[in-house]
């Protein structure tokens, strides 16, 4: 299974770009979805293929049949995202779904924020982004929700981020659920759970909502795609929990991207390519100013966006230390079929395993991560690469190049008191950490006493 799967941003996957060989397609066309007991079924045809996309809710879930097609169109279109950077049409139809003009042009901006690293890397003209046609019906309009509270749904995915802001709310008393994504299930089975000892922490302590997501027959083999895959899991996560929302009258979805994610990866033919955009400052406004014209309740908030990654496993380590023990953050390991947790050979791991050093110690790193990454000789290219300006940043979920820096130069100079072997760090210059990397504020688009409450709690 590694050797089949190579995670989405598999070195291997970025050298199969721009050879030529990635699928194409002429059409694909969204067919109106439905529901099937507790399963929302979006099917698809891919020029003559059909395909189905499975999301499975848990028995709390009521009233299915209500979903409003302004919430089902945006789980549609993340779908959509995905097909597309796997066979790349030249048109994408939604017959189903009617919408005015100036949603349509939201819509064909927003394919543009996910595909973007599927056409740098295969070195295509911006011009050849697919184009989204929706029906010309009449529109509807009106969402007609029932009335949201000052709540908050959590998105939580077993990593650092994530599981400090669950911690912090907590920690705040301020009233939230828990939300997960599972894109397993189904043909992809269900070893995750032991991948993300986390999870009970969670349902120890909050409801936890837990989706399962999956194909019918995975588009990526069907079709022979070996590029990288750039899952849109954002869109996704934030229309699913509308869903939810809905019915529990929250009106804060909120996930954990930190402050790094407005950091670009490269620029090509005039326009950024940000691995990370949609977890960016700018993007969370673009999709709130989407809501609030949609007239949806609902606002996205990003509750680490005014910190960066390290400050958030530094407070963990102050709050819990031994619950860094259980958070997982890989992704190659969550697809494997063995029991390790951590692969200790992608850019993730890497930038993970330096910050949690940076804020404990050597051996306490190695407990959590299994081995000592600095003494790896395959991660060299990799630490250069998240930590050098001249470098193009890996296209993974890690932190801004200089925050990276800043954490590798901790670790030296604490290995440097304790007599500890150096390893990559020898090429690292003697800088003095910057301490404004472990300032933590909470989001400004939510209520101020709730502002105090999460400032109440900080160490």
């Amino acid at each position: 299974m590694r050797e089949k799967f190579k995670s989405r941003y598999h070195e291997s996957r970025i050298k199969f770009m721009a050879t030529g060989e990635s699928p194409k397609s002429s059409v694909i066309s969204s067919q109106a979805p439905y529901w099937s007991d507790l399963r929302l079924i979006f099917p698809f045809l891919i020029d003559s293929w059909e395909h189905f996309y499975y999301i499975d809710f848990p028995p709390e879930l009521e009233n299915t049949q209500s979903t409003h097609q302004s919430i089902l169109i945006g789980i549609a279109m993340s779908e959509i995202y995905r097909l597309c950077e796997i066979c790349t049409p030249e048109i994408v139809e939604v017959p189903w779904y009617s919408c005015l003009q100036w949603e349509s042009d939201w819509w064909n901006e927003d394919i543009y924020w996910y595909l973007q690293q599927k056409f740098y890397l295969e070195k295509w003209d911006w011009e050849k982004m697919p184009q989204v046609k929706f029906s010309t019906n009449s529109v509807e309009e009106y969402f007609g929700a029932s009335s949201v509270k000052d709540t908050y749904l959590l998105a939580v995915g077993g990593g650092k981020e994530s599981t400090f802001a669950f911690e912090w709310m907590q920690q705040a008393n301020l009233p939230v659920e828990a939300f997960t994504l599972h894109n397993a299930g189904g043909i992809l089975g269900n070893n995750w759970l032991q991948k993300f000892p986390v999870f009970d922490y969670f349902r120890n302590k909050s409801h936890l909502w837990e989706i399962q997501a999956h194909p019918q027959e995975d588009p990526s083999e069907h079709f022979a795609y070996r590029g990288v895959r750039n899952d849109p899991t954002i869109t996704n996560a934030l229309f699913l929990m509308m869903i939810i929302a809905s019915q529990q009258g929250h009106r804060f979805i909120v996930l954990a991207n930190d402050k790094s994610s407005n950091e670009s990866n490269a620029t090509y033919r005039g326009r950024e390519v940000n691995h990370q955009s949609a977890k960016g400052a700018v993007y969370i406004k673009r999709f709130n100013d989407f809501l609030e014209r949609k007239g949806l309740p609902f606002r996205y908030v990003s509750i680490c966006e005014e910190s960066y990654s390290i400050a958030t496993v530094h407070q963990l380590s102050l709050w819990k230390k031994d619950i860094l023990n259980d958070i997982t953050s890989c992704n190659e390991a969550q697809w494997d079929e063995g029991s390790y947790r951590w692969c200790c050979e992608c850019p993730k791991c890497a930038f993970s395993y330096a910050l949690i050093e940076a804020v404990t110690d050597y051996r306490f790193a190695m407990q959590v991560v299994g081995e000592d990454l600095f003494s790896s000789q395959t991660l060299e290219d990799i630490w250069s690469r998240l930590s050098n300006y001249d470098a193009e940043k890996p296209f993974e979920c890690v932190g801004e190049q200089r925050e990276t820096l800043m954490a590798l130069a901790k670790c030296k100079k604490q290995r440097l008191i304790n007599g500890e072997p150096l390893g990559f760090l020898s090429n690292i210059p003697n800088i003095e950490f910057d301490e404004s990397y472990l300032r933590i504020s909470p989001p400004r688009n939510i209520p101020k006493q709730h502002q105090e409450q999460l400032n109440s709690v900080l160490k």
